[in-house]
């Protein structure tokens, strides 16, 4: 699944390793997904729903019409695994993608496009004249090959984020996302999803000062952080300030109206 250029700019991420490599690095996974692309499929959707904490939704809302767009029945999976295996296994890698933060190599995205025009190409000379059986099969060889590459690229992911744990979306990216997938990403629909994250400079995680900052409050509350008088030492010197120089007007006044009398 093509995703939008703005969204793919913020992407930073990269994979344990490409789609060219991922069959040496994971031969049984790539068998799996090219000969059993439906149950793998179905597992490694289960898979990122687990880490993820996110409900299911058809596609991963890549569809949004009508009940699409709403959280399902996990029972579903099993429906859109067989009926939309290929873009089920796109909405795997969707997720991963703007869940994990993963772009793709320029050789990734030479093997998914070639693979596309290639099948397109054929459907639309198929309207003009016939088709010889042999290229319907180097389709369909494609086809098998390109799936068992990507579900092995993103089996490896999967469990390298399991190793490490998931700590949430990049935060400048989740709101790049459309609104259903925001909701989907930061638990809008009761279903768990994961905080996003607060990136500091160079995408590493935020400052310390920052946490310091949310916990001492001001005012009323900044007593514990602050002393009896609340606020930080400045606020407290200005009030100082202030209320010496009220006392020291009001000396004057009444030492004028003395030397009147």
């Amino acid at each position: 699944m093509p995703i939008k250029g703005e969204v793919a700019a913020q992407l930073t991420g990269r994979w344990k390793h490409g789609m060219f490599e991922a069959p040496c690095e994971a031969p049984v996974q790539c068998l799996y997904g090219s000969l059993c692309t439906c149950c793998a499929v179905y597992q490694q959707r289960e898979e990122l729903l687990q880490i993820t904490g996110e409900p299911y939704i058809c596609c991963a809302g890549l569809c949004p019409l009508g009940p699409l767009g709403e959280p399902q029945d996990k029972n579903c999976l099993v429906i859109e695994a067989c009926c939309c295996t290929g873009l089920a296994l796109s909405a795997n890698r969707y997720m991963i993608q703007t869940r994990f933060d993963r772009e793709n190599t320029p050789c990734d995205d030479c093997i998914i496009w070639g693979t596309c025009l290639f099948i397109c190409g054929l459907t639309i000379a198929r309207c003009f004249m016939d088709i010889p059986e042999e290229l319907d099969f180097c389709a369909d060889c494609l086809t098998m090959s390109v799936n068992g590459c990507m579900h092995a690229q993103q089996h490896i992911e999967i469990q390298e984020i399991q190793k490490t744990g998931y700590q949430g979306p990049p935060i400048q990216l989740v709101h790049l996302l459309p609104p259903l997938q925001q909701k989907m990403m930061t638990g809008g629909y009761g279903g768990g999803g994961a905080q996003p994250q607060m990136m500091g400079v160079g995408g590493g995680p935020p400052p310390p000062q920052y946490n310091m900052q949310q916990q001492q409050p001001y005012g009323g509350g900044g007593q514990q952080a602050y002393g009896g008088g609340g606020g930080p030492p400045q606020m407290q010197q200005g009030r100082g300030v202030q209320v010496s120089t009220v006392a020291t007007s009001t000396r004057q006044r009444k030492k004028g109206c003395w030397m009147l009398w």
